[in-house]
C-alpha cells in the first residue's frame, strides 16, 4: 500500500434523507463525473496534430497520390480514432467517483461539503485489504496546471487506456489544492456502493444539535463506531473534537 502514513480518509456529508438511507445500508453514494462541481474535472486534451492533418486531405486527393488502398486506409484509420475517443469519454462518463479527504479539520470542506457545520465527516480506515489500500482504485489527486494530454495511440492500445483514464481521474486544477483530494473509482457511476473500508468514527460539525446525533447513531448502530462533536478552537482558527 503506498502511502502508509495515510492511516484513515474522510467523507464530508450532509445530515439529510439521502444520507440517512446510505448510512443504513452502509453505503455511500458514488457520482458519475458529470455531477461534479468543477466543470474542469475529468477534462482531457487529445493531441490533434494527427486528426488535423487527415481532416486537412481530400479523400480525391489522396487516391490520386497514393492510390485507393492507401487512401481507404487512412481515412479508415481516422474513423477509428474519431470512435475509440467517443468510446473512451463515454466510458469515462460512465465511472463512480467517490471523493475523500485526508484531513477532519479542514475548515473549507466543512463549510463546502458538510452543509456549513450543520453536516458530520466519516472516517474510515485504511486497513489492508480494503478497498481504501488498493492503489489500482484509490489515489491522491494531481493538481496541476493543465489538462492531462493522450495521444491517439493510448486510444487504441488498452494498457495505456487504463493508464490514461488514471491520468484524467486523478488530475484536478490547483485551485482545489486545499481539498487534499483521494478518490475511489468504481466501473458504474450514480448508485450506492457499500463502505470501502471499516468506519471508525463519525465527527458532527459545530451546528449539529443533539438530536441528529443520536438519529445518526440509531442508525449507523454500531457499537465500535466512535463519535464527536466539533467546537471551535477559542485562540486559533481551528476545531476541536469532542467525544459525544
Amino acid at each position: 500500500m503506498k502511502h502508509p502514513e495515510i492511516k484513515s480518509l474522510f467523507k464530508y456529508y450532509p445530515i439529510g434523507k439521502n444520507q440517512l438511507n446510505a448510512l443504513a445500508q452502509g453505503k455511500l453514494w458514488y457520482s458519475k463525473p458529470v455531477r461534479f462541481n468543477d466543470p474542469f474535472d475529468t477534462r482531457f486534451y487529445v493531441d490533434g496534430r494527427v486528426y488535423t492533418y487527415e481532416n486537412e486531405l481530400d479523400t480525391n486527393k489522396l487516391t490520386e497520390v497514393f492510390g485507393s488502398d492507401m487512401s481507404d486506409a487512412i481515412v479508415t484509420k481516422k474513423v477509428s480514432l474519431k470512435s475509440k475517443l467517443e468510446l473512451f469519454k463515454k466510458e469515462i462518463e460512465e465511472l463512480g467517483v467517490l471523493s475523500l479527504a485526508t484531513s477532519n479539520k479542514n475548515l473549507l470542506m466543512w463549510s463546502h461539503y458538510a452543509d456549513e457545520h450543520y453536516g458530520m465527516c466519516m472516517e474510515f480506515v485504511r486497513k489492508a485489504g480494503s478497498k481504501l489500500a488498493d492503489d489500482m482504485e484509490t489515489r491522491p489527486i494531481h493538481y496541476t496546471d493543465n489538462h492531462p494530454t493522450l495521444t491517439p495511440k493510448a486510444l487504441l492500445d488498452f494498457d495505456k487506456k487504463m493508464s490514461s483514464k488514471r491520468r484524467i481521474l486523478y488530475a484536478k486544477s490547483k485551485h482545489w489544492g486545499y481539498e487534499e483530494e483521494w478518490r475511489h473509482i468504481l466501473e458504474v457511476g450514480d448508485q450506492l456502493y457499500p463502505w470501502p473500508a471499516p468506519l471508525k468514527a463519525v465527527y458532527f460539525g459545530c451546528k449539529v444539535e443533539m438530536q441528529d446525533i443520536n438519529l445518526v447513531q440509531k442508525v449507523i448502530n454500531n457499537s465500535n463506531v466512535k463519535y464527536y462533536k466539533a467546537d471551535l478552537n477559542k485562540s486559533t482558527f481551528g476545531i476541536n473534537f469532542n467525544a459525544v
